[in-house]
């Protein structure tokens, strides 16, 4: 049953959502992209208004290795805290040709009941759904009724590599009761996912250097090429099908529960979609959709992500290469370490006779994984069925790497207000705005319920 205020809440939002709406179109029209500067400390200086705006105060902190932080806090009426996580910077993924656009990608145009603009369904949507939902309350005439925390980060690399140290030196004004992560949406069954992981990553640089310079090719019956050392290195790593050979390397991994493996079981994968879209007739041994969606999530892997070395010009050419690199992206799964897997790696190479290749860390990241059965999760779950009238999915492990890791140790469960049709890595992206609507209550609800659950 609704509780008078919540119910007040709920109203404020439909009284006030037109608001809403223009004010994330307004965000949404900031080209927040990592190449232009100017652009990403202006959304943040933004979005540190918006939580004014709405009766809470923000910082917007300068950090290294990253865009400006935005650092909020609006005060609730009890002893509880609830903290937001959500990036304000946009194409995360490959954006494709902004020709193909029904309507410019920062025009923020609104279609047919949908809301298109670059970045709104990732993650500029889930963002203002936050701060919407205080408003609510406070439109309402009513002090929210748990403080919300948030932590708005505008990453300069793919990997936020300022991240962990930001959230160490600020810890205090990050502290909570549950987290709501970004990084969700509601399925094709008009049900909310709710994500309880991420993968951590280890991203690394191999390089093989065999001689002082390139020199003439007539020499390869007695010099050796950096480029045969590199290939013969990546094939002691893993089997062509992708297997990793590496002793240790999935030692660590948290094994699956049965209660987990059905949860997995409802999850939507579209097996059909993926193979259409790789041009595959089938998944890599032959893994059936099932096994698939379960694999895809819990099953580390190692990807030879790029190969360097040589002279690729469009020309015959003569000349042994000096260097050869390789890099390498190492999902990672609950359970494992990622200093762990780096030692695994050296000491295989060196093992096996190549240990005299270099080794560079580009990036890491602990995996996190919350627990199904946590109260949070339940009561995340409890104000999904409230607003969406539908039995929210619960995914208790993702495919998604991430920086969850940092923030280990509380609750954490990802919740979104886009569709898995949404078009983030593509022209088009967009949300509807009745989920945007559903987003910024079922929020509320979050709030309402951790006010009185013991």
């Amino acid at each position: 049953m609704t509780r008078p205020d919540t119910a007040a809440a709920l109203a404020a939002v439909d009284a006030h959502f037109d608001e809403f709406v223009e004010e994330l179109q307004q965000l949404c029209r900031i080209r927040s992209r990592r190449p232009e500067p100017e652009e990403m400390v202006r959304t943040a200086e933004f979005i540190a208004a918006s939580v004014r705006r709405w009766g809470g105060q923000a910082d917007v902190v300068d950090w290294a290795h990253s865009y400006p932080y935005v650092l909020a806090e609006v005060p609730g009426a009890g002893d509880r805290s609830l903290l937001h996580f959500t990036h304000y910077d946009v194409e995360v993924e490959p954006a494709g040709d902004d020709a193909d656009w029904i309507s410019p990608p920062y025009a923020a145009e609104i279609h047919d009941g949908r809301l298109y603009a670059r970045g709104v369904a990732d993650d500029k949507g889930a963002l203002m759904s936050r701060i919407h939902a205080v408003a609510a309350w406070r439109l309402a005439g009513l002090t929210p009724p748990v403080t919300s925390r948030f932590i708005f980060e505008g990453k300069k690399w793919l990997h936020s590599p300022g991240l962990g140290s930001f959230v160490t030196a600020h810890a205090d004004r990050l502290t909570s009761d549950g987290t709501l992560w970004e990084n969700s949406w509601v399925d094709a069954q008009d049900r909310l996912l709710l994500k309880l992981a991420e993968k951590g990553v280890l991203y690394l640089r191999l390089t093989a250097r065999t001689l002082p310079r390139d020199l003439t090719s007539q020499n390869t019956a007695l010099l050796p090429a950096a480029t045969a050392r590199l290939a013969a290195a990546l094939a002691r790593l893993q089997e062509p099908d992708g297997t990793v050979t590496v002793p240790g390397f999935a030692d660590d991994v948290r094994p699956l529960t049965d209660a987990e493996r059905d949860l997995l079981a409802d999850v939507h994968f579209d097996g059909d979609f993926l193979r259409r879209r790789a041009g595959v007739d089938t998944f890599t041994g032959g893994l059936d959709d099932q096994q698939a969606a379960e694999a895809i999530r819990t099953v580390p892997t190692l990807t030879v992500t790029g190969i360097s070395g040589g002279d690729m010009r469009d020309d015959v050419t003569l000349g042994i290469p000096a260097t050869a690199a390789a890099k390498l992206e190492i999902r990672l799964v609950p359970g494992q370490d990622p200093d762990r897997v780096l030692t695994a790696i050296r000491e295989h190479l060196a093992a096996t006779g190549f240990g005299d290749l270099e080794i560079e860390v580009m990036a890491t990241s602990h995996p996190n994984l919350t627990d199904h059965r946590d109260p949070f999760v339940a009561l995340v779950a409890d104000a999904a069925r409230r607003v969406y009238g539908t039995e929210p999915v619960i995914e208790p492990y993702t495919q998604w790497i991430g920086n969850q890791g940092v923030l280990a140790g509380r609750p954490i469960v990802g919740v979104g207000v886009s569709r898995a049709d949404s078009g983030v890595d593509g022209p088009n992206e967009n949300i509807r705005l009745d989920d945007y609507r559903a987003g910024i209550k079922h929020v509320v609800e979050v709030m309402a319920a951790m006010a009185v659950q013991e």
